[in-house]
């Protein structure tokens, strides 16, 4: 039976293998808070199946909390497709309220299915309410003026021009405070980006780590 065959496999979890399933825990509120009520993100740990439910948000969708069983679809799909992503798939609660769903199994290093990541979208919920997920609030909140690249050399170069746009900048100074502010933003994290950079704004690499010295040591100061 599936329950055996899935028992038998993962009777308990080791360390990394929690702390792999709990690296998932941050996207089941992510996901709820971008969807909105009617969508129900799950967590699961397959160490215990009778109480797999480890992380919940939105669970008022199919009534569940966590410390809930594992579902029998999940048992009967996870022996053949461990690891794998399921295609989206309809479903319905206990109440016969219609839901599209999508899992995701969470393997260890052998493959074994060890956890599962779950949403569930209620599609009962209203128009309006779902729109209402969507629309920006009476009182805006703060924009994230986020960078979408198809290419680290764009990604770079939408920054500087974002930089650049700053009247404030004073035009003595103007490479160096490009330099500076790419830094704080962690830019050079990304692997040759200092060449880039020096490149784009004419300057030798020498400069650019001067400009990134000169800047940590302003930085250890405060």
């Amino acid at each position: 039976m599936p329950t055996v065959a899935i028992t038998n496999t993962i009777n308990s979890l080791t360390d990394e293998e929690r702390h792999l399933i709990a690296s998932f825990e941050p996207a089941v509120e992510a996901l709820a808070a971008l969807f909105g009520s009617g969508c129900e993100v799950v967590l699961h740990a397959f160490d215990s199946l009778d109480a797999s439910v480890i992380k919940i948000a939105n669970g008022h969708v199919t009534g569940r909390m966590e410390g809930a069983p594992v579902t029998d679809f999940a048992l009967n799909r996870l022996q053949g497709e461990a690891g794998s992503q399921w295609s989206s798939y309809f479903t319905r609660t206990r109440e016969g309220s219609l839901m599209k769903s999508s899992s995701i199994t969470i393997s260890n290093r052998q493959g074994k299915p060890i956890g599962m990541l779950c949403v569930n979208f209620s599609l009962d919920i209203s128009l309006g309410s779902l729109l209402d997920t969507f629309v920006q609030p009476a009182t805006p909140a703060p924009l994230n003026n986020e960078t979408f690249a198809s290419s680290v050399d764009d990604l770079v170069t939408q920054v500087i021009e974002k930089v650049d746009r700053d009247d404030s900048l004073s035009s003595t100074v103007r490479n160096k405070e490009i330099v500076t502010r790419l830094y704080d933003m962690g830019i050079f994290e990304i692997k040759e980006a200092a060449q880039l950079v020096a490149r784009m704004l004419d300057i030798s690499r020498h400069t650019v780590y001067l400009h990134i010295r000169n800047h940590k040591a302003d930085l250890n100061k405060q």
